[in-house]
């Protein structure tokens, strides 16, 4: 078959209705060395009334050999006007197995050569991580490999800098089990390793949340924690963890406007301990 000229346009950065004329423009004059010309408008929610309004004009008496794809995140923000006129096809987020075996696909090819170190349970992570998104994935997927060949959970973890779930654990259970000197040492620990405190809280609340979901559903897909800690994850089978989470909700509320976060983070999980 005859190819096709693809022309992307970037509508969050063209969103005005002189924009819309020069690509109504092109659209009219016939490619040179291609039977159709394709127009990808990305972000379409950021075109204006009156940008939408001349695109509709042309929807009416579209250009015979011209296709328009509008790619949008935001598809209630398109007027009915211009959905009634075009085909819609909603993507849905990729299967975790989907990404997997991309990921795995992509390493088998740049990495296993260069003797790198591939574990399936750091390309689990990554999955989680990206949250259905094939892009993102390959995107993380890149920067861990500029860290290190070796694609341990480990070096995701730090290259990343996302959560550290051994130590997720081991604070959770400082809390659960009343230990609050180790729970305050732990706090000490993260405030003078220079981390921010409210981070951490928010990345222990959404921990703490999954640990929930985990007990609920056991599905290990649902959660963003890795499936190697499957063993710590069924320690809280049955444990009822809905009052720390509520306390841990409000202090994330409470900690927003807080200057000095540390006092209040070892006021409240300290009585939350106690009890």
């Amino acid at each position: 078959g005859k190819k096709s000229e693809i022309i992307e346009i970037d509508a969050a950065s063209n969103s005005g209705v002189d924009d819309v004329r020069e690509v109504i423009k092109q659209a009219q004059s016939k490619s040179l060395d291609s039977e159709y010309k394709i127009f990808i408008i990305d972000e379409t929610h950021s075109l204006s009334n009156t940008a939408w309004q001349a695109f509709l004009k042309l929807l009416e008496e579209p250009p015979a050999k011209s296709i328009f794809i509008f790619a949008t995140t935001d598809p209630q923000k398109i007027p009915k006007t211009i959905l009634s006129r075009v085909q819609r096809y909603d993507f849905s987020r990729i299967s975790q197995k989907g990404i997997v075996d991309r990921l795995r696909y992509i390493c088998d090819r740049e990495v296993t050569g260069e003797d790198g170190l591939v574990r399936l349970e750091a390309l689990e992570y990554l999955c989680k991580i990206a949250d259905g998104g094939m892009r993102d994935a390959i995107t993380l997927l890149d920067k861990c490999l500029a860290y290190s060949k070796d694609l341990t959970l480990k070096n995701v973890i730090k290259a990343l800098g996302t959560v550290d779930y051994a130590e997720m654990f081991e604070f959770l259970k400082f809390i659960v089990s009343g230990q609050s000197a180790f729970m305050l040492k732990k706090i000490s620990d993260v405030y003078y390793s220079g981390k921010d405190l409210k981070l951490f809280i928010k990345q222990f609340t959404n921990f703490v949340l999954d640990v929930i979901v985990y007990d609920i559903t056991e599905s290990p897909e649902l959660v963003q924690i890795p499936s190697m800690y499957a063993d710590e994850l069924r320690e809280y089978k049955g444990t009822k963890l809905s009052d720390i989470l509520a306390v841990l909700v409000k202090l994330n509320s409470e900690l927003k406007w807080e200057t000095s976060p540390k006092s209040l983070i070892e006021a409240t999980l300290l009585l939350e301990a106690i009890e």
